[in-house]
């Protein structure tokens, strides 16, 4: 009996951890997402400079992080989102939600100055999601 509760308890601890690991990734992507055009730029290209060791086109290297940005941050939530639904014993299907954001997150740049809708954006938004999947399917 106390083997079976410490297991439960253990169980519950790494679903808490990953819900709470899962809603603050969100809110750090959303909220990255949706700063203003000005302040995303100023971001993007300071972040540009510390990669200027890979070339001399600053605005190329900023360009090439940007879009990276879009697949890595996705990934990163859709393996954590993919682990909480498992620890969770949630059905599969759960995980449609993930791709839903993914049209959503973009959707929502025409509100915010100096953003704009991108469906290029949306494609490597769900490629990072399918990205994360494969390697929650992996772990």
């Amino acid at each position: 009996m106390v083997k079976k509760s410490v297991k439960c308890d253990k169980i519950k601890f790494m679903l808490y951890l990953f819900i709470v690991l899962t809603v603050i990734w969100f809110v750090f992507m959303t909220y990255l997402s949706h700063e203003d055009g000005e302040h995303t730029s100023k971001t993007s290209l300071r972040l540009a400079k510390l990669f200027t060791f890979l070339g001399d086109d600053i605005d190329e290297i900023d360009r090439y992080l940007r879009k990276l940005a879009h697949i890595v941050v996705f990934a990163i939530f859709a393996v954590l989102f993919c682990i909480t639904l498992r620890i969770a014993d949630l059905p599969v299907w759960t995980m449609s939600l993930v791709y839903i954001f993914t049209v959503v997150d973009e959707a929502t740049k025409p509100l915010i100055r100096g953003r704009h809708f991108s469906i290029y954006d949306v494609m490597l938004n769900v490629a990072g999601t399918a990205i994360g999947v494969l390697v929650a399917m992996v772990l």
